[in-house]
């Protein structure tokens, strides 16, 4: 019996002797990360931005929160003068790329519904939307977009929008 026990604890001892002493090339490495296959739309973004429209400058805050690759919501609210301007629009993203599969300019087009309370008046209107997500890092975007009011008999009239976007 001692002598099974001696020989068990002697093959014990060599199996981990021989485990420690496996060269490195032997063992199994994680496989590297793989470059994507499309471009990373669906980051969302939160930051400043400018409205210029109806005779003056308003400054707010302009979102992006994607819902898919192709589809986002972009909240927003702006401070004019006697007033503040809020909504959201939905909007289809087409990706543009470069040669190395990175995402350089994202053009959108879509609808906005918006409402406003400026000079004592409240006012909800809807309107197209269009313009182009710039992606100058992987935390930094510009954003430019042009609002046409569908309808002008409220006193709205086309608007222009730049900002900057921290992406998340």
């Amino acid at each position: 019996m001692k002598t099974k026990l001696i020989a068990f604890v002697a093959l014990l001892s060599s199996i981990v002797t021989l485990g420690m002493t496996t060269p490195a090339s032997a063992q199994v490495e994680p496989p590297s990360p793989l470059p994507p296959n499309s471009p990373q739309v669906s980051q969302s973004s939160i930051g400043p931005s400018i409205l210029f429209g109806n005779g003056q400058t308003a400054i707010g805050v302009d979102s992006k929160f994607s819902i898919s690759d192709n589809l986002s919501l972009r909240p927003f609210i702006y401070f004019p003068s006697n007033g503040t301007d809020f909504g959201t629009a939905l909007t289809y993203d087409i990706p543009l790329t470069n040669n190395d599969s990175s995402l350089a300019i994202t053009p959108f087009v879509g609808g906005s519904v918006d409402y406003n309370s400026s000079n004592g008046n409240n006012v909800t209107t809807v309107s197209l939307v269009g313009g182009a997500d710039l992606d100058l890092t992987d935390s930094l975007r510009l954003k430019g977009s042009l609002i046409i009011p569908l309808s002008t008999d409220r006193g709205q009239g086309t608007g222009f929008s730049v900002g900057a976007g921290f992406r998340f």
